[in-house]
């Protein structure tokens, strides 16, 4: 949106600003993006494990999913790991894999970032609560894809643990 001055905070500018805003946040752009680029090329000559989160848009490719490598894993829903928000999330491991878990943990009030008013005004930008990571989710995606370690009773019990709790 910003790129295309649609923005609701570009409504009034005119063509030339939109347009010099636009190079200026595309060299500043480049210049962040070059700088994960030798980041990871430094990590992945060291050997030195590493693994990179960053939001992903299940609606429309943004520029790190264009010209990036593909994610290790994508969690759709972090609201069922513990968070309070959906937030699909992308991370990649370099010189590390993944383990797998499965914590699921849904005792939260999940909260609703964006409602649309009409087509063409949207609500609840982001926000500093929204860009954080509950303490539950960071312990459940530990344990599931770094440390691989299985937690007890985190949501109550689940249909395959049923018959522990029927004794």
């Amino acid at each position: 949106m910003i790129f295309k001055g649609v923005h609701i905070a570009q409504k009034k500018w005119s063509l030339e600003k939109i347009m010099k805003t636009n190079i200026e946040n595309s060299k500043t752009r480049e210049l962040f993006f070059e700088r994960l680029m030798q980041f990871v090329f430094i990590c992945a000559s060291l050997k030195i494990r590493l693994i990179i989160e960053n939001p992903w848009n299940t609606s429309r490719m943004t520029y790190l999913q264009c010209n990036f490598i593909e994610p290790t894993i994508i969690d759709t829903d972090r609201t069922k790991r513990g968070d309070y928000f959906v937030k699909p999330t992308a991370y990649w491991f370099i010189n590390c894999k993944q383990t797998y878990g499965a914590s699921y943990q849904q005792d939260k009030e999940v909260k609703i970032v964006y409602k649309q008013r009409d087509k063409n005004q949207i609500t609840g930008r982001c926000s500093e609560e929204r860009s954080m990571i509950s303490p539950d989710y960071a312990r459940n995606w530990i344990c599931d894809f770094i440390l691989g370690k299985y937690q007890e009773d985190i949501s109550g019990p689940t249909l395959f643990d049923m018959d522990e709790y029927l004794k």
